[in-house]
């Protein structure tokens, strides 16, 4: 009897049914926190998104209001300003969301009048961290500019218009570093795949040149997009449809 007490005593490890239990367990356990680390996950890219796109703009609109000009050297989103070759390492939402902008000397003069005279041009592959390099704006040059359909689901035109918005890239050339911001700030991927140093994740500011038909006097910022095209409307409404307890 007293042998079979201390058989008992010096077993160790577990039985497989135990294991199986355990294992179970694990997998119950997992069931539970891996829907509940994904969505933190997701709503703390989106709120950091709808945060950045506030602080970007706020900078802008402190820049304007300290220096009575909008800051200089945006990046244009552009390789090449006179064939209009798109940064090949832009988001595919924000390819699909502009298309080129030609300028004119007519509608240059409301960028000339704020304030923006030169842009920075990046090589094809470079992405969020690489500097850009300044370059004058003339009356032929090729940006980007927001087309009509998602000037309507930005919810800035209740009928788009093309050729009335420019977009460009809040990047590590503007004249804002060390005045209204530190650095300006790349958008935190919620896709592991994607990597700020492969990939341009600045955020980037939208500014009205015309009113549908004529040139502005001055252009002015509208509103910052962050670099998969969403607005702030749509990183807050992201971040809520995640906290839901059911998704």
């Amino acid at each position: 009897m007293l042998s079979r007490f201390r058989n008992r005593r010096s077993r160790k490890g577990f039985t497989l049914i135990e294991l199986i239990v355990v294992l179970f367990i694990l997998v119950g356990l997992a069931a539970l926190i891996i829907p509940t680390v994904s969505g933190l996950v997701g709503r703390t890219t989106a709120s950091t998104s709808a945060s950045s796109i506030g602080n970007v703009a706020n900078a802008i609109q402190r820049y304007e209001a300290q220096f009575m000009t909008y800051p200089d050297n945006f990046d244009s989103l552009q390789t090449n300003l006179v064939t209009g070759v798109s940064l090949n390492t832009l988001d595919a939402a924000i390819v699909a969301a502009t298309e080129d902008l030609t300028l004119t000397a007519p509608i240059r003069v409301p960028l000339t009048s704020a304030g923006i005279t030169s842009v920075g041009l990046h090589t094809a592959n470079d992405g969020s961290y690489e500097q850009a390099a300044p370059t004058a704006l003339t009356n032929t040059s090729i940006l980007r500019g927001l087309k009509a359909t998602v000037q309507e689901t930005l919810g800035l035109e209740k009928t788009g218009v093309a050729g009335k918005y420019v977009v460009l890239g809040v990047g590590s050339i503007t004249d804002m570093k060390g005045k209204t911001m530190i650095e300006p700030p790349a958008a935190f991927p919620s896709d592991g795949s994607i990597n700020p140093v492969l990939t341009y994740r600045r955020f980037m500011a939208v500014f009205q040149i015309t009113d549908g038909t004529d040139p502005l006097k001055r252009a002015k910022l509208v509103g910052v997009l962050a670099p998969d095209a969403s607005s702030v409307a749509t990183e807050l409404g992201n971040y809520f449809t995640l906290a839901q307890p059911n998704n």
